[in-house]
Order: C-alpha cells, then sequence, then structure tokens
C-alpha cells in the first residue's frame, strides 16, 4: 500500500481514548497494515521526503517506532493488538498506558499535512488543490486540479475537469501543466 501526503484519520463516533503503540524499528507500516485489517482506528503520522533511492518510500514515519491507536486498552487486548507482529506495546507510566487528547491527535495531524503541502509546494511549485491547465498540441487547455507527483518531479497526477462537470484522475508528464493564470504561490 501506498501513503500519500495527505494523513487521514479514521474518524470514529466513539469517545474513546487515543494511545501511541510503541513498535520495532522501521516496522510502522506493517503494524499500521495489521490495525487496518482488524479495523481498529489508527492514525500513522507521515512525513514526505525525497529517498535516494528511487525504490525507497517517500514517505516516513513523523515519529520513528510510534503510531495512535483508538481505544480500550482492554478492547486492544482483546483484538490481540499486542500479539501482532512489530509490535511492542502502549506507551505507558508506572504501568498505566497513557492517554492522548483527541485534540493533541488533530494537531499532529494538521502540522504533518502543513508540512507535507510545503514540501510538495517546494519541489514542484504546486500544492494539492491548485488549479492548473494542462497543454496539448492536440486538444488545446483543460482545466484540472494538481492532485500529487508521482515519481519526483517528473510525472504528476491531475483531476481533469471536462464536461458537465465529471472529473477524471491522468497521470501526464509535469512539463505538460502550467498554473492557471490568476493563481498565486
Amino acid at each position: 500500500m501506498e501513503y500519500f501526503c495527505d494523513d487521514k484519520v479514521k474518524e470514529t463516533k466513539t469517545s474513546a481514548p487515543w494511545f501511541a503503540l510503541r513498535c520495532k524499528s522501521n516496522m510502522e507500516f506493517i503494524v499500521d497494515d495489521q490495525l487496518r485489517a482488524k479495523n481498529i482506528s489508527e492514525y500513522l503520522p507521515l512525513c514526505l521526503v525525497n529517498p535516494v533511492n528511487p525504490r525507497s518510500r517517500s514517505a516516513r514515519p513523523y515519529f520513528p517506532g510510534y503510531l495512535f491507536v483508538q481505544g480500550e486498552p482492554e478492547n486492544l487486548y482483546a483484538q490481540r493488538v499486542f500479539l501482532m507482529r512489530g509490535v511492542i506495546g502502549l506507551v505507558n507510566f508506572d504501568g498505566v498506558p497513557a492517554s492522548i487528547h483527541p485534540s493533541l491527535i488533530e494537531a499532529i495531524r494538521q502540522q504533518t499535512s502543513q508540512q507535507n503541502h510545503e514540501y510538495l509546494r517546494a519541489r514542484t511549485g504546486f500544492a494539492p488543490g491548485d488549479e492548473v491547465v494542462v497543454e496539448n498540441n492536440a486538444i488545446g487547455e483543460i482545466a484540472a486540479i494538481f492532485e500529487k507527483c508521482v515519481n519526483g518531479t517528473e510525472r504528476v497526477s491531475v483531476l481533469l475537469k471536462l464536461m458537465q462537470g465529471r472529473m477524471v484522475r491522468m497521470e501526464l508528464p509535469a512539463e505538460m501543466i502550467r498554473r492557471k493564470v490568476g493563481q498565486y504561490n
């Protein structure tokens, strides 16, 4: 599974507390996938990076060795979270799991989202949601919305605005897009 800049906290209607879940080094993505498979509310904050090896991940955990889970500790024990591959346990003090206020989780989500948008804008000149124009000699200009960089700065993904308000996702070379007139950095 590929992870992108928009970190998503799984919305839950419960008021269950959040906890920091410690995991083994470089196992954050594996633990995150296991939690998702069990439908456990989780949040793995990510920051975008420019890897030296092009086959490496372009996102790294914001807190290496940790991610966040939501639920009562008894329920997490019942779902065998602590027997999952790569899981060490909940962060605790004197044997009591330390809960995290939901507003702190939201603040982390906003911070990582802001940093990732700034990273993308610095790299390509565009941030997700920017209005752009796709230039093509055969069909002319088509309005689009910038979505993300696909591989470095060479290819990008945009949402083309077609007739009757339909949006179509398309990957194309970055040199085919330009900022819509009237848009500023």
